[in-house]
């Protein structure tokens, strides 16, 4: 697809600024975008946290309160957004337009359930005029019953369109009661009631496991196949962008760095911002290599400025391109465009890298970034930790009665795991959502008890948190899935890290001696000392956790997703940064993440599960390049691939059972391609194949896989 001119695009934003006021100043979130999108086609829109993304999108469907526009238009379908009234807008919202918002758990309402939700999109679409109160309730004579009935029928329709199995057992669901990947394809079933002809979706596959994220993508393009609905995809996944879209707008500082195909915006970027943020993806870098970052960060948007936003971060940058008036170069031949006084400059040196000047860094290889692959800790050692037939279950009766009448039904959290971490190394647990990683952590932290079997550290079995001793628990740091929602928001950063001090006995200054050094390890400022969470960008908050996480010098850190949601420049300085502490520390990790191309760049070893059992075990160079298991081979076949022209990712058919009902046999039998009558008659055992465990009957081997 090409860059369409503004007269015949569906949507077409000129020269837009929005601006919000504050007591400080005016905050301007958005200078000066321009973007079209054409009917039929999919534009992703990327850029760090801060650039404008989503003030951006809020301001096309006319969102953009407390903000303001105060310069440019926004036409959409030839309707100018800026002067609609409030009922074209909601006509626009209906019929033209609708979006995807970046957290369901936020645009879902917690009392409705998701059918209710879905049927009532589908009535205010069909009916603009405002509802009463009992008709919103459904109070007759204010409200039809047999309308309702029939906006629900649709409601269930939609969802099995977007890819919610058995949608007539989930229509009376609550949010709560639903996985993320189910809540996100809730909120698209909402946006898509109506059949826009735009759907703005904002970073819809943020924190999704790689199946479901596939699925998600998959449901995107059928529905812009089959019904030309043209997507505006906001994102910081750049293998999403390559799996998907058609054109590519990298913003920055709330203004637009470099537009062109996809293609040629993964080959040959022009704009130093666009290369540098290629050159932090872990899949560019060799594994265990040290990851390019880009120092500094996204300036703030208050105030007057001059030039190029990007200069202050820019090896590239020249006088002219700090103080004057920078040109949008027109690339020709459907290439896009590119906002840059250097952009000739760097096409004629296209290996020199943008970001290993940035940092200081030198050529990718020549620093490790903690155990690279195969290169891991002494395996004749005592493991750090051993967790020997460790299974989790939980009780789903809801009273002695229920129990009393035999329907004490049990969900399979964590079944029957053997598990080593050794001292430095960094094992990393993968699996779809619900699989039972985060459980496993919780046991191994003590949060949790195991139903049955053993967990050790240092060779000793431990408890539960509470009956730990003081040392036991000083072992182990863990840093939480969300790390803002972790931490007190009524603490500064400096209480916060010396939570864990004071309790073990601390003195006021040794505490506040320690922060500091706290804070240099993972790379934040004194003065965020004495900030609060809300006053820090995410991965700011995210290196708090670290700290408090190794305030009392543990042996192993838990990391639960500690980089999913952060853009790749933020993502490589955390992952750097891990690095760093575990060859200072000689720290060991339990590396939690859905994110797999991360795994592969960071983990020594790789434990993949499902549905609460450990499916393959092995060196994460042997797992990636030639995985035993069936499962672990259509995780890695989910992960979209960054080159041009390479394969999308492929997603894994078939529903997750229930851990409260599984399959008998082999648990993934149901949805693996390779299964044969024995995979229903008989659980695998565990096996060994070479330096690789796994449990499977029919193991993939090839000439790498030793046989057992």
């Amino acid at each position: 697809m090409t860059d369409q001119s503004p007269d015949s695009a569906l949507l077409s934003v000129e020269n837009l600024h929005t601006r919000f006021r504050t007591s400080e100043g005016p905050v301007h979130a958005v200078e000066g975008v321009s973007v079209t999108v054409d009917e039929g086609e999919i534009v992703g829109l990327v850029g760090e946290s801060g650039s404008g993304k989503s003030v951006t999108a809020r301001s096309i469907v006319g969102l953009q309160d407390p903000g303001e526009i105060v310069r440019g238009s926004i036409r959409l379908d030839g309707v100018d957004v800026t002067d609609a009234t409030d009922r074209q807008l909601r006509r626009l919202r209906g019929d033209t337009v609708s979006m995807v918002f970046q957290d369901p758990t936020e645009t879902l309402n917690p009392v409705f359930d998701v059918g209710e939700q879905i049927a009532e999109s589908l009535k205010v679409h069909n009916q603009l005029d405002s509802q009463s109160l009992l008709e919103y309730l459904h109070v007759p004579p204010f409200s039809s019953q047999s309308e309702w009935r029939e906006y629900r029928e649709r409601a269930i329709e939609l969802m099995a369109q977007v890819g919610i199995a058995n949608p007539e057992d989930r229509v009376d669901a609550y949010p709560h009661e639903l996985s993320g990947g189910l809540r996100q394809r809730a909120g698209m079933a909402i946006a898509l009631a109506s059949d826009p002809d735009l759907l703005i979706a904002d970073e819809p596959t943020t924190a999704l496991d790689v199946t479901t994220q596939a699925q998600l993508l998959e449901r995107l393009r059928r529905h812009n196949a089959e019904r030309g609905t043209a997507i505006l995809l906001i994102t910081h996944d750049l293998g999403v962008v390559a799996d998907i879209c058609d054109r590519v707008v990298v913003m920055y500082a709330g203004e637009v760095m470099e537009t062109g195909p996809t293609d040629r915006i993964l080959e040959a970027p022009r704009h130093p911002y666009t290369k540098a943020l290629l050159d932090c993806l872990p899949q560019r870098v060799d594994r265990g290599s040290r990851l390019p970052t880009i120092e500094g960060s996204v300036p703030e948007p208050t105030g007057d400025r001059t030039g190029c936003p990007f200069a202050p971060r820019c090896d590239h940058a020249t006088d002219a391109c700090r103080r004057g008036e920078i040109p949008t170069v027109d690339l020709g031949d459907d290439r896009g465009t590119v906002t840059c006084s250097e952009s000739s400059t760097l096409e004629s040196h296209p290996a020199r890298s943008a970001t290993a000047a940035l940092d200081g860094s030198t050529e990718p290889g020549s620093a490790t970034a903690g155990g690279a692959p195969g290169n891991g800790p002494d395996q004749s050692t005592q493991p750090l930790v051993e967790l020997e037939g460790v299974s989790r279950r939980y009780s789903l009766a809801n009273g002695p009665i229920e129990r009393l009448l035999g329907t004490d039904d049990t969900l399979r959290a964590v079944d029957d795991v053997d598990l080593e971490i050794r001292a430095g190394e960094t094992l990393a647990l993968v699996g779809e959502s619900g699989c039972g990683k985060s459980t496993l952590a919780s046991l191994l932290t003590g949060l949790e008890a195991p139903t049955t079997g053993t967990v050790r550290i240092d060779g000793t079995p431990v408890g539960p948190a509470a009956d730990r001793d003081a040392d036991t628990l000083a072992d182990v740091g863990v840093v939480f899935q969300d790390p803002r929602s972790s931490l007190n928001p009524r603490l500064t950063v400096e209480r916060a890290i010396g939570e864990p001090l004071r309790s073990n006995g601390w003195d006021r200054s040794r505490r506040r001696e320690r922060v500091r050094e706290l804070l240099e390890r993972v790379g934040l400022a004194d003065r965020h000392a004495t900030s609060y969470p809300h006053e820090l960008s995410g991965g700011q908050v995210q290196r708090v956790a670290i700290a408090r996480a190794i305030a009392l010098d543990p042996s192993l850190v838990v990391l639960d997703e500690p980089v999913s949601a952060l853009d790749a420049s933020v993502q490589s300085r955390l992952l750097n940064v891990l690095a760093d502490l575990q060859a200072d520390l000689d720290l060991a990790y339990l590396f939690i993440s859905h994110d797999l191309t991360v795994v592969e760049h960071i983990a020594d070893r790789v434990a993949v599960m499902y549905l609460g059992e450990l499916m393959e075990v092995g060196p994460a160079d042997r797992v990636f390049d030639c995985p035993t298991h069936p499962y672990t081979r259509a995780l890695l076949e989910a992960i979209p691939s960054l080159d041009p022209g390479g394969s999308t990712g492929t997603s894994l058919e078939g529903d997750r059972p229930s851990p409260v009902d599984p399959p008998g046999g082999c648990v993934f039998r149901s949805r693996c391609p390779m299964a044969e009558p024995k995979c229903a008659e008989t659980d695998p055992d565990q096996r060994q194949f070479g330096p690789v465990r796994a449990k499977c009957h029919l193991p993939v081997i090839d000439d790498r896989t030793a046989s057992r």
